[in-house]
C-alpha cells in the first residue's frame, strides 16, 4: 500500500471514531433520559439523578463531598439538594460527631431512584461487554480509558481558563473601582 492510500485509510478511520464517539455521546444522552420515564425516577432530570447517584446508597455525606463527585462547586450542589429535598429525594440530618455539619443521605424514595438508575447503569455494562473475551474486554477498558483522559484533560484545560477570565474580572473590576 501506498503512502497515500495509508492516509486516506487513516483519514477514513478518524472520521469513523469521530462518527462513534458523537453518536455514542448523543446515544447515551438519548437513552439515559428515556429510562427517567419509570415511576422511581418520574420528575428527575438526569443532573437531579446524578446527584443522587453522588450521594450513595446508604450514605450521610456533606454536601463538600457530593460537589467533589459532581466536579461543580457548592453552590450548584446546593441548589440541586434542595430541589431534591423539597422533591422527597432526600433529607439534611446533624453529625452525630459534630452537630454543626449537615449531612445529606437518601430518603426511601431517593435509595429507589438510586436503584433504578443503577440498574440502567449494570444493564448499559453488561451488554457493552457481552460476548467480548477478556482481552476484548481489555483493550475495550483501555481505549475507554484514553477517552476519559482526553475529556478529564479538557475539562481541566476550561475550568482552568474559567478560573483565570473570572481572576481578570475580577481584577479589572477592582481596578474600575480604584
Amino acid at each position: 500500500m501506498d503512502k497515500n492510500n495509508l492516509d486516506e485509510a487513516c483519514k477514513k478511520r478518524r472520521k469513523m471514531v469521530d462518527d462513534m464517539l458523537s453518536k455514542t455521546f448523543n446515544s447515551i444522552q438519548y437513552v439515559e433520559r428515556a429510562s427517567l420515564s419509570n415511576r422511581l425516577t418520574e420528575g428527575l432530570s438526569i443532573a437531579e439523578l446524578h446527584t443522587i447517584y453522588a450521594v450513595g446508597l446508604y450514605e450521610c455525606n456533606p454536601m463538600k463531598v457530593i460537589a467533589e463527585r459532581l466536579n461543580v462547586t457548592l453552590a450548584t450542589v446546593t441548589v440541586a439538594i434542595d430541589k431534591l429535598v423539597r422533591k422527597g429525594f432526600m433529607c439534611r440530618i446533624r453529625s452525630e460527631e459534630d452537630r454543626r455539619k449537615v449531612l445529606v443521605k437518601l430518603t426511601t424514595k431517593g435509595r429507589k431512584a438510586y436503584r433504578a438508575h443503577d440498574a440502567f447503569h449494570r444493564n448499559m455494562v453488561d451488554t457493552a461487554l457481552a460476548g467480548l473475551s477478556p482481552e476484548e474486554e481489555e483493550a475495550f477498558l483501555l481505549g475507554l480509558e484514553k477517552v476519559k483522559e482526553f475529556f478529564d484533560k479538557e475539562y481541566e484545560h476550561m475550568r482552568a481558563s474559567q478560573q483565570k477570565d473570572a481572576k481578570r474580572k475580577a481584577q479589572g473590576a477592582i481596578d474600575t473601582v480604584a
